[in-house]
């Protein structure tokens, strides 16, 4: 399921499961060289840059087991990375990662009330019209996103966005 998605111009605009129920839009991609995309991979190719934006995603996605064993194995297949500045069809929960990343979607009314993430750790738990998270959170750094923010969001990303609209659970 994991896919690196390009456009018709070959930019990389998407990596991972586009059919994931979990997506972080970030504002600029990797590097994504000719030995695939496994996460060593691309750490390898874009530095410790990239090593901790995974590192913060596995943070906040694994459930059942360890960060470390959920970046290595699981989120290249269970999240998906958008790089385009537009929502995933798919996803129950968005984070659109940084402020000036976010002032780039064209959002209409439905999605009029965002849940933003900030240094005061507050986490508004409100789902937009349509049943789904957009949640603006700060950029995947350890200075704008410290561990403490990371835990507040990882306890909302599992508690809600775990669920669909109807309170399933989703995989």
């Amino acid at each position: 399921m994991n896919q690196i998605i390009t456009n018709n111009l070959q930019q990389i605009v998407g990596l991972g499961n586009p059919k994931s129920k979990i997506c972080f839009h970030l504002p600029n991609a990797p590097i994504v060289g000719e030995m695939g995309y496994k996460i060593d991979d691309l750490v390898a190719i874009n530095g410790n840059h990239w090593r901790k934006i995974f590192v913060i995603i596995a943070k906040l996605c694994s459930d059942n087991i360890s960060w470390q064993q959920y970046r290595s194995e699981d989120l290249i297949n269970e999240v998906y990375i958008n790089f385009e500045n537009k929502l995933n069809d798919h996803a129950i929960c968005q984070y659109i990662c940084g402020k000036n990343h976010s002032e780039s979607f064209e959002l209409n009314n439905d999605h009029q009330q965002w849940e933003i993430i900030n240094h005061a750790y507050d986490v508004n738990y409100h789902k937009t019209t349509t049943g789904r998270h957009i949640i603006l959170t700060p950029y995947l750094d350890y200075r704008q996103f410290p561990n403490l923010l990371i835990e507040e969001v990882r306890n909302y990303l599992l508690g809600d966005c775990s669920s669909d609209s109807s309170g399933t659970k989703v995989s």
